[in-house]
């Protein structure tokens, strides 16, 4: 309990860590062990499953939404670069004086 008592002493005084370790106690105590029946599990197996199946659903519909965004920023980006070379080079030519 070494590491625990550590953990509850780090900001708290002497009177919150006992009322905290008194509640944490009365907690444990009011919470008796009970065997799960196997229906309600087996219940909760399945709701887990098909919420999963939901989000991978949810999942994969957005990667396929964001492969195309993904690309699109890709080109925009290149279209910019592009843009700035020319710009580049326009703004040194004047520099220069020579014609464009």
């Amino acid at each position: 309990m070494g590491e625990q008592d550590f953990a509850l002493n780090m900001g708290l005084s002497e009177e919150e860590r006992r009322d905290l370790e008194r509640m944490i106690g009365e907690f444990r105590q009011a919470r008796p062990y009970v065997e799960p029946d196997m229906a309600s599990v087996q219940k909760q197996i399945d709701a887990i499953n098909k919420r999963m199946a939901h989000l991978t659903n949810m999942f994969l519909i957005i990667d396929r939404r964001m492969k195309p965004l993904y690309e699109i920023m890709r080109l925009t980006f290149e279209k910019s670069e592009i843009l700035n070379e020319r710009i580049d080079t326009i703004l040194e030519a004047l520099r220069k004086g020579e014609p464009l």
